[in-house]
């Protein structure tokens, strides 16, 4: 059995990424909203407020309840937030996979693995460049030897 969880350096990306777009809606509402204050104010609480509820509650939360497993015979997913879900698909069903590998994705973590199946698809979401490629061509060798 492997056992794969989302990397902590793509939820840091994902930190990052809301803290530019909430620095960038913000200077933009006092650019085209400057004469109407109430409108600018609601407009950069809101996205303030956003962004600190998933850049603080919901992303970690995601995070530290995604497990990947992946056995002989079949792939397991657990993931949620709130309400958590179970994702179960066999090895011999395995169409063909895709892997997605971002720019700089050493530094971000921003990768993932699709599995196809029959009517299914599962995906493993902020994997590292390393445990992506590993996954892939793991899947890609049990596969192909069930076959």
């Amino acid at each position: 059995m492997k056992r794969y969880v989302p990397a902590k350096k793509a939820l840091n990306s994902i930190r990052f990424i809301i803290l530019v777009l909430s620095v960038a809606v913000t200077v933009l509402s006092y650019i085209f909203f400057n004469n109407h204050n109430i409108i600018m104010w609601i407009i950069i609480c809101v996205c303030w407020g956003a962004a600190i509820l998933y850049g603080v509650f919901f992303f970690p939360i995601y995070f530290k309840h995604t497990v990947y497993n992946v056995y002989d015979s079949d792939i397991r997913k657990k993931t949620g937030m709130i309400f958590f879900s179970k994702q179960y698909m066999k090895i011999r069903s395995i169409q063909y996979i895709s892997t997605i590998i971002t720019p700089f994705s050493k530094l971000t973590a921003l990768n993932f693995v699709i599995v196809n199946s029959w009517g299914g698809r599962m995906i493993f979401c902020f994997l590292t460049r390393d445990e992506a490629m590993e996954l892939s061509s793991h899947l890609d060798e049990i596969a192909s030897n069930n076959n």
